[in-house]
């Protein structure tokens, strides 16, 4: 009896074992016959392509660190089994899937990042940048994420930084030096209003509007009197549906029109094309509906306007600046916009090149936190030994 038990049971382990080599050899084979993706529509963002191999990359490990990433990211049915996984999550009672949360008032938030000494080192450069170009405005305007303003729609003791104390630290290292545009308070009134996408981690324009009218007291911006905000889709699902798999209700995108017509044009600079509009409707029919401001981003954009005065403005951004800019343009007759995370020119010369009035720093409080590309496009540049 004993040793037909013992035979069943080998015979059990037998069994799962080919299943497992079986599920092993399978999707081994899938991952290889299916074609390597570059972009996510569903994530918004680009997938890791296969590494190089090299000796050199090999012996620090980095391409056993990129590749593993590279199989992350390619693996068969990957949007299907990042559903799956928060569907069982949600089952199991857990609430945070791929550093989102789901929230308590059916909304997800972004989980905010940490303080990091790389925080430090931008600080720094942008303090730099400003004693070099002094004869210029400088300003700093952070956006804290709808998981900092509103603490109180996150799940149960769910572990997340206050941004309001990351806020009030990175104001005491500037000390000053720096002409801040405090937005917290403000949002934090408003924030049973529809501040922040629930599907998304971007503010909406409404957010943004109010941010707009604290910018309008540092900067000495033109009052724009009507808050003239239209819906144009109200069937997007931004990328924090798709990075954690959770289900929730659309978003309305809404955009701002003024009364007056303003007669301006953009151009995206590297594209070699030009726009007479703020506004690209032709994303409103694909994933990326958020890309409707400004055409999604873009290392250099120039918009010419018409507004009285002689004031420009060099707005270094990441995409929150996006539905932000529509409410600058009667302040300022030129704004250029320059994304660092896709510049790799340096600033400084770009500033001789230019006449500007007054510099603003845009980002969403979590982007500026992780950010580890602004100090090299802030850097001064290096004389040559001829100079020298």
């Amino acid at each position: 009896m004993r040793r037909k038990r013992e035979r069943r049971q080998l015979s059990a382990y037998s069994w799962l074992g080919l299943l497992f080599l079986i599920c092993l050899v399978s999707f081994g084979t899938l991952n290889l016959l299916c074609e390597d993706r570059v972009f996510s529509e569903a994530e918004n963002r680009y997938l890791e392509q296969r590494p190089v191999l090299r000796l050199a990359g090999i012996m620090d490990g980095k391409f056993m660190s990129n590749y593993e990433k590279y199989q992350t990211d390619q693996f068969f049915a990957r949007d299907t089994w990042i559903k799956f996984r928060s569907g069982a999550d949600r089952f199991l009672g857990k609430n945070e899937s791929g550093g989102v949360y789901l929230g308590k008032d059916e909304r997800l938030y972004e989980k905010p990042a940490q303080l990091k000494e790389q925080v430090w080192m931008n600080l720094d450069s942008i303090q730099a940048f400003a004693g070099r170009h002094d004869g210029t405005n400088t300003y700093l305007l952070l956006v804290p994420g709808a998981a900092g303003v509103n603490p109180e729609g996150l799940p149960s003791f769910a572990p997340v930084e206050d941004q309001a104390d990351q806020l009030s630290r990175i104001g005491e290292y500037l000390n000053g030096t720096i002409r801040e545009i405090p937005v917290y308070k403000t949002l934090r009134e408003h924030r049973t209003e529809y501040l922040y996408y629930r599907t998304d981690h971007h503010w909406t324009t409404l957010g943004a509007w109010y941010a707009f009218c604290e910018a309008q007291k540092v900067m000495d911006l033109e009052a724009v009197r009507e808050m003239n905000i239209y819906p144009v889709t109200n069937r997007f699902q931004g990328t924090l549906a798709s990075r954690s798999g959770y289900q929730v209700p659309s978003d309305t995108i809404s955009v701002y029109w003024p009364e007056e017509e303003e007669q301006l044009v953009v151009t995206y600079v590297e594209e070699q094309k030009k726009s007479p509009s703020l506004y690209a409707s032709k994303k409103l029919n694909g994933r990326d509906k958020y890309g409707v401001f400004l055409d999604g981003n873009h290392p250099v954009v120039k918009i010419r306007t018409m507004a009285p005065g002689e004031r420009r403005l060099l707005l270094l951004k990441d995409s929150y600046a996006n539905c932000f800019v529509p409410f600058l343009t009667s302040s300022f007759r030129e704004i250029v916009l320059v994304d660092p995370r896709y510049y790799y020119g340096n600033l400084d010369t770009f500033m001789q090149e230019q006449e500007f009035t007054d510099i603003l720093f845009l980002y969403n409080l979590n982007t500026f936190l992780e950010d580890d590309v602004l100090h090299f496009v802030l850097e001064e540049p290096k004389q040559s030994a001829t100079e020298g």
